[in-house]
């Protein structure tokens, strides 16, 4: 199974119809959380692997997408800081399947959103020194994020 990533700006503001194409194998997280388009497939593969393996840490391979996307554990802890809001303007995607033909309609595809320059490096404000290049902190942000099933729990 391959998985599709991709990004692009949202046209409706609805968030009710945006959510309501979320599926287990339809992962759509705020662009703001993706640091790079290799960020966003680095967490649609591992979600991938954990899930064929026996080692993921939630039901559905898209809520997997989040917690690896966020290095959480917890999937409230995921939404808080990946998930899509009333205040969300462009958005990435991983899928496990065919997209939403429901969604293309709500969303100008644009995967200059995903660049590590949107990226909120908030969150990892012990592991990055804004004096640190994008590509070094990019490279911080998916080692972390790849670790989440080795941390101790």
């Amino acid at each position: 199974m391959e998985t599709i990533v991709g990004g692009g700006y949202l046209k409706t503001n609805n968030l009710d119809e945006i959510l309501s194409v979320v599926n287990p194998n339809f992962a759509l997280v705020d662009s703001k959380s993706v640091c790079g388009i290799e960020h966003l497939s680095q967490a649609g593969r591992l979600s991938l692997v954990s899930h064929s393996n026996g080692f993921n840490l939630s039901k559905d391979k898209s809520t997997e997408v989040l917690l690896y996307l966020t290095a959480q554990r917890q999937i409230s802890k995921a939404l808080k800081l990946a998930g899509v809001t009333s205040e969300t303007k462009s958005v990435g995607w991983v899928s496990f399947a065919e997209i939403p033909s429901k969604f293309l309609s709500m969303v100008k595809t644009d995967v200059s959103v995903l660049t590590s320059d949107n990226f909120d490096y908030s969150n990892f404000a012990n592991d990055i020194d804004k004096n640190f290049g994008n590509d070094l902190k990019q490279k911080i942000i998916m080692t972390r994020t790849a670790s989440l099933p080795t941390q101790t729990r």
